[in-house]
């Protein structure tokens, strides 16, 4: 069973993948995004656990041409120069997230896609940011829910050896020359993974991008039940 296995199934239907919306956002200057459903973490304070708990409730089935036509769409309506796939984990359905990534530069080779991830399936598979490295379009943005192995599993709700998952991503991408930066939850920072990151690179710390909780009701009660906030 791979890690992403429980929630794959339900997610990924050959290179079809399910996603629960289509929007703007003013992220990064304004960016068009496309919501997928399906993670392989439990984060604590994960805005949009909901839809990751309850697949069949919501969404449906997009090819990769669809889902690329409606982000270059959106990016052309509201002059945006950027697209991305956000709202869970946009790694999961491999395959599909790739034709996604290429139908994009052919529609319009001048938006820029950005790949929100937490890395665990680029740490997993070599192969897969050797993929990405073909793509000229392509920005990762690889999300540290925390700064160490050691509370990993009470934030994420996996195992703590996922995150060395994490920093081998950050390796791979950094050996394959994948355009890409760091982003750390800054109230779980630590200095652990700071020396960590800055022995692959230092170039990766300076770029680094500190993340602020948004503590929503649902995200401050799920963060009270793990112990997180009082």
């Amino acid at each position: 069973m791979t890690t992403a296995a429980v929630t794959e199934d339900y997610v990924c239907q050959g290179n079809q993948r399910k996603y629960y919306r289509f929007r703007a956002d003013r992220f990064y200057g304004g960016i068009a995004t496309a919501d997928c459903m399906g993670c392989n973490m439990d984060c604590a304070f994960c805005w949009s656990y909901r839809t990751r708990l309850h697949p069949e409730q919501f969404g449906r089935f997009y090819k990769p041409i669809e889902v690329a036509r409606r982000l270059v769409n959106i990016a052309h309506e509201h002059d945006f120069r950027g697209v991305r796939i956000s709202g869970n984990e946009p790694t999961l359905c491999k395959q599909h997230l790739l034709e996604v990534i290429k139908a994009v530069g052919e529609l319009d080779p001048d938006l820029l896609f950005m790949l929100e991830t937490n890395g665990i399936k680029l740490g997993e598979d070599e192969t897969f940011p050797e993929e990405l490295s073909r793509y000229s379009n392509v920005h990762v943005r690889l999300s540290f829910k925390t700064g160490t192995a050691a509370n990993f599993e009470l934030i994420t709700g996996r195992p703590k050896e996922w995150f060395e998952l994490q920093l081998r991503a950050v390796e791979h991408l950094h050996a394959k020359r994948v355009s890409f930066h760091v982003a750390i939850v800054a109230d779980y920072a630590h200095e652990y993974l700071i020396e960590r990151l800055r022995a692959v690179s230092p170039g990766i710390v300076e770029r680094i991008e500190y993340e602020h909780l948004q503590l929503y009701p649902h995200v401050r009660q799920r963060m009270k039940e793990r112990g997180l906030v009082s």
